[in-house]
Formats: C-alpha cells, structure tokens, sequence
C-alpha cells in the first residue's frame, strides 16, 4: 500500500484500488474484524450474514475471498447475487440476519472495489461501531473458529425480487396510475447493479417502454460511473432519440438515481430528492421532519418550508443521515447526491424508491417531468473537487475560513462535517470526502450576478494558491 493509493476507511466503509491498497490480506483483516464486532454485539457465536454486490470485474474475486472469511468465521451465508446495494439493506431486514455485507465502490472508478457493513437493523453500522471495527483491524484480534464449527453457504439469486415487492406494497404506489401515464423511460444503469431490478420494477409500475442502454451487468463501465450530468451524454442522447418522457440513471450499486427530462436535459440530482420530498408533503399531505445532509441544495429546505415542515441537517454519509431521521422522526429524507431515504421502506438510499415516487408524482401531474421540474424552486447547485496532496491540510484549510468568516457579520457557519458557510445569497460546503482522496466545495448561489460554479471556483482558486506557496 502507498500514498499513491490509499485505502479509504469511513462511514463509508473500506475502499481501494483492487490489486494495489484494496488487496486480499486487507479484506481478510476487515471482514473478520466486523465479524467479531458482530458477534460482540449480539452475543452470538454462529450468526447470520446477506452478502450482496455489484458487477465490478473484481467483485467475483473480492466475493470468493469474503465468502472463505466468512465460514471461517462460523457465518450462515446467504449469497443473493449481483444486486444494488439498498437490496441488501431490504434483506437484511426481511431476514432479520445478523448483518450484510456489500462488495462495492459505488460511484468509483471500475479499478476500485471496496466493501459496506450493514448492521442487523439494516442500516450501515454506526460511527461508534466504525471505530471499534478499525481499532480492532488496528490491533489484529479477531479470530476465527475451528474446523467443526464452520458456516454454511446458500445461493439466493431471487431475492431481489424482494425489494421490489416491498416498494409496490406501498399503499401510495399505484401502477395503474402511472400506467394511465403512457411513459417512455431510458434508462442508464452504467453495467452495474441496477440493469435487471430497474427494468422489473419499471415493468411493473406499468411503464409503457422501457429503453435500457449500458443495463447488462457486466462490470465493465460505459462511461464514468458517478451519476452527473457530463457523465450522462449517451443517456440524454438516447432521451430524444427515442422521444422518451423521461431518463434514468443510477451509479453502480443503484442508490443513487438522476434524472433526464424529455428533451435530454440533465435535471441535477439535487432535484431526485426533491421530487420525492414535494411527493411526500405535498401530493401526500403527510405531516413531519425532513432530514438530508450539509451539502444538500435549499430545494428542500424550500419545499419543507412550504408545507411546514422542519429541515434537519447531518453530516454527509447515508449511516450519518439515517441516525438524525431516526433521532428527529424524520418521515423522509435523503443526500442531495440523488439518493432518497424512505422509512417506509428502509433508512437506506435507495434509487428503486426515488423512481417509485418520481413516476407517482408524474402520473398526477398535467405536464411533463421539465414542467414539473419548473414549478419546484430553481436552483443550480455546483460540485467541485481538490485532489489532495500531501502539502495540502485539508484540516487546516477548514480552520483558516472557520477563522476568516467567524469573525464576519452576516454568516452562519456549521462546523458538523467540514464547514458550510451560509449567507443569505448563497452557500459553500467545504470537506474531506469519504470515499475518495479530495476535497469536495459544493455551493450554491441565489445572486444573479454570481453563479455557483464561480463561487465555487474562487474557493478553489483560494485553495490551490495557498498550497502553492
């Protein structure tokens, strides 16, 4: 392992570059240790595992070697297959197994793969319960058990189907609604994980057509995998080729989900969660709490407002939201990134629910998906990154503009994850990502004379001339 290709380790859980900080005796250390956490916890000797993954080239490889871990370790395997990760989260629910394992790197690049621990409640395990796996990687203790008190292992490759019938037992998702609507859907599932859930679940929602490209889980990504609109071209194109009513796309583990209008325009996938949440409160009139992270867009803030209702923020990472929605009783929430949390369903980002709820609202409303779009605020948010080097303090960044704007009238700063600083025109989120080695500067501006790439870009502009000094 070297500097060049770090090993990620967060909320998030563990990400590398397969062959390079992501190796077999890394994988070893990390499975085994969140099996013994496990087993700590529940204080059980021989527990329960869903294990799951995407269709990365290396996922097959990664999935033997955690599957040899995991016997060894005494775990009944239950091996459902290729499948997005929320599908895990769902069977580890239904189940009621002990824990769930997905072998992914999300929106990275196809030379990552990693690995997410799903704690027996569904959700990915907890910070405190994060450092407790790392210290115990740290001081090697796990163990493993003797030759008579192996797992078992069992093939489930059906039990997808499980996440769609969840989804379609909503009393408020009504495919013959949605059916009335005549759609015609493209869909983009970049070879990953969503391709054959998607197109089922699309099928049954009552989708007049449904027109897959890159949908083959092959593993070998068609474009760049992380869901935005320069990555998307192929799937816009495709949208007016085809006259459709609407694109879909999802990152490799499908639980994110961006949106295409009918005239091949990228919608932002700050909008996913919009949708949703105007669905929620407003079709629906249901009454609570939102929650969504610190780099969301004002969009919900702005359509939580309209229907009175409060606004809670965390810290980025889906474990981070999903303990302040259960801390707050939020009745929705979800990441700006397009992923959309849904207690009715699970407290996991989840692009199947972000589709049920989008085409539900479509189907009521008189116009098209720009249309409705347009009657939500408008708001432009922009995502910038810094690759980080080893003369450049992220930590320290963060605390030069805690002292430049603290001391300035007129600003509101959160220090939770990083430092947002909130003005009444715009807002810019500075932090460390999880999953990658950058810095992330999201932002939006309300003032037509500054556009929220140009904010963003003078923070970055700031950024990179002190590290050049």
């Amino acid at each position: 392992m070297t500097s060049s290709y770090p090993l990620m380790a967060s909320v998030s859980g563990i990400r590398g570059i397969f062959g390079k900080s992501f190796i077999p005796e890394v994988i070893e250390k990390y499975v085994a240790s969140f099996i013994n956490v496990q087993k700590e916890t529940i204080k059980k000797e021989n527990i329960s595992i869903i294990l799951g993954r995407d269709s990365r080239v290396s996922g097959s490889c990664v999935n033997n070697i955690v599957i040899g871990i995991l016997l060894a370790t005494g775990c009944d395997i239950i091996d459902i297959g290729i499948v997005p990760t929320p599908t895990v989260q769902v069977i580890v629910q239904q189940r009621k197994a002990d824990g769930g394992i997905v072998i992914t790197s999300s929106h990275n690049d196809v030379m990552w793969n990693g690995l997410k621990f799903i704690d027996n409640d569904g959700l990915f395990i907890s910070p405190e319960k994060c450092k407790t796996l790392f210290k115990m990687v740290d001081e090697k203790k796990y163990s493993y058990n003797e030759y008579n008190k192996l797992g078992k292992y069992e093939e489930k490759p059906e039990e997808y189907k499980k996440h769609i019938e969840k989804i379609l037992e909503l009393e408020y998702i009504k495919p013959e609604e949605i059916k009335m609507k005549n759609l015609r859907i493209c869909i983009d599932t970049i070879n990953g994980a969503g391709g054959r859930i998607l197109k089922e679940l699309l099928e049954k929602l009552g989708c007049k057509e449904i027109i897959g490209i890159n949908i083959e889980e092959t593993g070998i990504f068609a474009h760049k995998p992380e869901p935005i609109p320069e990555h998307l071209n192929q799937l816009c194109e495709a949208v007016q080729n085809n006259k459709a009513d609407l694109g879909i796309a999802v990152d490799p583990d499908a639980d994110r989900c961006v949106l295409i209008d009918e005239k091949g325009q990228p919608l932002g996938e700050e909008y996913t969660l919009g949708f949703a949440v105007e669905f929620y409160l407003g079709k629906l009139g249901k009454k609570g709490n939102v929650c969504k992270n610190l780099s969301s867009s004002r969009v919900v803030d702005d359509i939580a407002a309209k229907y009175g209702s409060k606004v809670f923020n965390s810290a980025v990472g889906e474990i981070n939201v999903a303990q302040e929605m259960i801390r707050t009783n939020s009745i929705i929430g979800g990441e700006g990134n397009g992923g959309v949390m849904l207690p009715d369903v699970h407290i996991g980002r989840d692009s199947l629910v972000s589709v049920a709820l989008v085409l539900q609202l479509l189907s009521s409303f008189n116009g098209t998906i720009s249309q409705l779009k347009n009657s939500l605020p408008q708001y432009q948010i922009a995502k910038l990154r810094i690759d980080l080097s080893p003369d450049l303090d992220p930590d320290l960044i963060i605390q030069q503009y805690v002292n430049r704007f603290s001391n300035t009238n007129g600003f509101v700063l959160n220090s939770l994850d990083g430092l947002r600083i909130d003005s009444k025109d715009w807002w810019v989120h500075l932090r460390k990502s999880n999953t990658e080695p950058i810095i992330r500067i999201i932002g939006e501006s309300s003032d037509p004379n500054v556009s929220s790439f140009q904010l963003c870009q003078r923070f970055v502009d700031e950024i990179q001339d002190k590290d050049k000094k």
